[in-house]
Formats: C-alpha cells, sequence, structure tokens
C-alpha cells in the first residue's frame, strides 16, 4: 500500500473513532435520562470506557493512530488546499477550521495513546485555554469572539440539519441509495444535537470572555449537565434527546468512513 493510500485508510478510521466515541457518549448519557445507570462523560469517559472493554488497550492503541491519520489530513487540507476551497475569505477560513480539526484530534489521538500506555490522559483543559488567553493582548476579546464563532458554526449547523444539506464531499447519493432514507434523516438529527452542545459551548465561552473568567469555558459535559439540569422533567426529556442525537452524529461519522471522498492529492 502507498503512503498516500495508508493515509486515505488511517483518516476513514480516524472518522470510524469519531463515531464510536460519539456512540459511547451518547448512549451513556441517553442511559442516565433513562435512569438506568450511565453518566454524563465526554471524551475522556468514552476513551475509559473503551478501556474497560476486552482487549481496551489494543482498541486504545487503534483508536490513536485513526485520530492520529485523520489529524495529518485535515492538516493537509489546510495547508496544501487539497478540496480547492480557494484563498478568499471564505476559503481560508474553512482551510483554518481543518487545521484547527486537526490539532484538536492529534491532541485526541495523544491522550488514547498516553491511556494505552497506561498513563494519565490529563491534559490541557479549554478552562486553561481560555486563561492563557486572557494573559494575550486582547485576550478577553479573542475569547469572545471565539465564542461567537461557535454559535455561528452551531446556526449553520442546524441550518444544515433542516434543510438536509450534509457534508459537501459525501456520496450522498449512493449513501442514500446504500443505507436508506432513515440513514440520511437520522445523521441530520444528529448533526441538529451536535449543533445545540456546540451553541451551549459558544454561549459559555462568550459570557467568559466578556467577564474574563475561565470558570465559565465548558466541555460536551457541561453542556449536557446545562441540558440535564433544566427544571422538571424537562432537563431529563432535553439530555435523553440530545444525547440520542449524539449516537445519532456518531451514526453519521461511520458513513463519513465509507461514504466521504478523501482527497490526498491537489
Amino acid at each position: 500500500m502507498s503512503g498516500l493510500g495508508a493515509l486515505e485508510l488511517l483518516a476513514r478510521a480516524g472518522f470510524f473513532v469519531k463515531g464510536v466515541l460519539y456512540v459511547v457518549v451518547g448512549a451513556l448519557a441517553v442511559q442516565v435520562a433513562a435512569r438506568v445507570g450511565g453518566r454524563v462523560t465526554g471524551t475522556r469517559g468514552a476513551f475509559g470506557a473503551v478501556l474497560a472493554q476486552p482487549y481496551g488497550r489494543t482498541l486504545l492503541l487503534l483508536a490513536a493512530l485513526g485520530l492520529l491519520g485523520y489529524a495529518a489530513w485535515r492538516a493537509l487540507q489546510g495547508l496544501f488546499d487539497l478540496d480547492r476551497r480557494g484563498s478568499d475569505w471564505r476559503g481560508l477560513a474553512m482551510r483554518a477550521s481543518f487545521l484547527v480539526r486537526g490539532l484538536a484530534h492529534a491532541l485526541l489521538g495523544l491522550q488514547a495513546f498516553r491511556l494505552y500506555r497506561g498513563l494519565s490522559a490529563a491534559g490541557t483543559s479549554e478552562r486553561q485555554v481560555a486563561a492563557a488567553a486572557f494573559r494575550w493582548p486582547l485576550g478577553d476579546w479573542l475569547v469572545v469572539f471565539a465564542g461567537i464563532g461557535l454559535i455561528g458554526f452551531a446556526v449553520q449547523q442546524a441550518r444544515a440539519a433542516w434543510i438536509g444539506r450534509l457534508e459537501r464531499d459525501l456520496d450522498v447519493s449512493r449513501f442514500r441509495r446504500e443505507a436508506g432514507e432513515w440513514a440520511i434523516n437520522f445523521s441530520r438529527f444528529g448533526v441538529a444535537a451536535r449543533a445545540v452542545v456546540f451553541a451551549i459551548l459558544g454561549w459559555g465561552v462568550a459570557v467568559a470572555g466578556w467577564f474574563h473568567d475561565a470558570s465559565g469555558v465548558g466541555s460536551t459535559t457541561t453542556s449536557l449537565r446545562i441540558l440535564a439540569a433544566q427544571p422538571g422533567e424537562l432537563g431529563r426529556w432535553l439530555l435523553g434527546i440530545t444525547a440520542a442525537g449524539l449516537v445519532a452524529y456518531g451514526f453519521y461519522q461511520f458513513m463519513h468512513a465509507r461514504y466521504l471522498h478523501i482527497r490526498l492529492e491537489r
């Protein structure tokens, strides 16, 4: 297998690993909402759940390799414009988002590798990043704009879910033909649920920047807990629906692993 072929395989494996993580996080939260156990957790909790399975360390090693391969592909997308996004402000913004996604998933891959080696998965938290940003010139405003950017992304994702616009490079016609219309709609549900999580995250980041208080910066776990904390049965239903949506988003990532066009050359 050529180097490019191996990288494509790793990128697809990375989508599969992302899917597993979302499914685990969502399934655990669904159990909480249904009052049958589970826990509200994020990626680190999902890694712990994987580690507890038979051959868990081997699974974590495979997860680390997949996430690092995905990160490398995203970095190439951003640096070399493999998808021909262009050099206008929209294209540069999209390419920058590829680099950010690559970095985020590289850190996840390193967390998985640390757990595989029996080390702590502790890393730099979102709050630590915000606290560091506050020390930069205009750092407060950078955090505010980061929060606004997350909210904007959430709105864009919610709109995409509503009108049924899936990933541009996804082979939707083949996806629909082989998996069925239900799979399309299930994926849209997943995109909408993740949009809710990102909107709550963005609001917390923007407020944290406005008040110069890094403690307001949260994570996926924080978003789910905010939903669960709503009064009465509303919180349980909001948590259950959103958590089920995260399972659906995990399924959508599995579909990326199968049906996404992955370019490795211009």
